[in-house]
């Protein structure tokens, strides 16, 4: 009877370990580098975190939620930064509550490099 319940007190201690690290990679994003205007995806997106560094005076991001930007037209901004100084940077923490969007995830960098965190 002993063995019998040490048994199942070691299967149900395995299961319980075991069964806490199947969802450990649900939400697994995506880190990249860019240094130019560009679209990062479409459809659904999930912002977590952006490093900005100006490569020269008066450097600029802008997160927008669109597939095509119209040029100086577009109200779905979503974040933006900048640096005034040339290689200075700041990180962009979103972690706690990513920035969302539905259409697609585009960039618009000005005079500077970006790293970007997304789903």
């Amino acid at each position: 009877m002993k063995k019998i319940l040490s048994l199942t007190f070691i299967l149900t201690l395995l299961f319980i370990f075991l069964s806490t690290f199947t969802y450990a990679d649900r939400n697994v994003s995506t880190i990249k580098g860019y240094s130019a205007s560009t679209l990062i995806k479409t459809g659904d997106w999930k912002l977590y975190r952006i490093t900005f560094v100006a490569t020269s005076t008066n450097g600029s991001f802008a997160i927008y939620d669109t597939a095509v930007l119209a040029s100086g037209t577009d109200t779905n901004v979503k974040a933006e930064g900048s640096e005034a100084t040339s290689l200075n940077g700041k990180i962009y923490d979103f972690t706690g509550k990513p920035i969302e969007g539905s259409t697609g995830l585009y960039i618009v960098i000005k005079t500077g490099y970006a790293i970007v965190s997304y789903e």
